[in-house]
This record gives structure tokens, sequence and C-alpha cells, in this order.
């Protein structure tokens, strides 16, 4: 059981007091370092905040409950020499994680992006992930039942 407030819960709370009463204080040269800190809080949050990641589909896609980045290495490597593109679906399979991989890095970084260009919206653009078949096995996987409420 974790202690109370949150990880998230207390960088809100410290970005909260950064923000209005201590960069105020500040000489007006150094209020732009202490926005960056701010903005830095904000990302780090929302990182925390975040229930399902693309990796997660990176998992599911090669059945391996790897670190990311091995993962995102792989994928990265398959990607360069065409593992997806014999197959139509396992080309859209990765097109969709790579869009994910986007939209994540831009939900974390610059949400504001995401609304002003209606990407993130529910039921937007984003859409609902679909069981990828594994670039060497050729395999189906199965999303889990957070994969798919969360998309």
């Amino acid at each position: 059981m974790r202690d109370l407030p949150s990880g998230p819960a207390l960088l809100a709370l410290a970005r909260d007091i950064l923000l209005n009463e201590l960069t105020p204080l500040l000489p007006e040269e150094r209020r732009p370092d202490a926005l960056l800190v701010a903005r830095c809080m904000a990302i780090a949050q929302r990182e925390a905040e975040a229930r399902e990641t693309p990796e997660h589909h990176l998992r599911e896609l090669y059945s391996a409950d790897t670190d990311t980045d091995g993962l995102l290495a792989r994928f990265a490597r398959d990607l360069r020499i065409g593992a997806f593109e014999n197959s139509p679906e396992r080309e859209l399979c990765a097109r969709a994680i790579l869009w994910r991989l986007t939209v994540a890095k831009l939900r974390q970084s610059n949400p504001e992006f995401l609304a002003a260009n209606g990407v993130d919206q529910p039921g937007g653009v984003v859409g609902r992930a679909r069981p990828c078949p594994s670039p060497a096995s050729g395999k189906r996987s199965t999303p889990s039942h957070a994969a798919k409420s969360s998309s």
C-alpha cells in the first residue's frame, strides 16, 4: 500500500507552489528557468499517471516481458530490415504502434498540441488497437483487457 498523497499528486503540489509562490519571488531573468522546471514536472506527472503505454503493445507484439529499451530496439531493427513489409496486416500494426508511440510522447510533452489538433479526443484519431501478428512467428497476440479498454 502506498502512502498518500501519490507521486503525481506530490508533483502537482510542488509545481503549483513553484509557479504561484516561488516564481514571482525570483528575479525576472531566472523566471524562464523556473517555468522550464515546472514544465518538466508536468511531463513527469503525466508520465506517472499514464495507465497504458505504447510499449505495452510492443510486449504483446513480441510476446515478451523484456525491458522497454530492448523492445524499442527490437522494433526499430525490425522496421529497418523490413520485417513488416511482407504482410499488409503487420505493416498496419507497425504503423499503429508508431502512431501510438508518437501520440504518447506528445501526450506527455505537449498535450496542448494534441488538443489543438483534435488528435487525443475520446473516440478521436488514436482509435482502438487490434491484435498484431508477431513479425517472427506470424502468431497473433491477444491484447489484455486493459489494452482493449484504454485505447
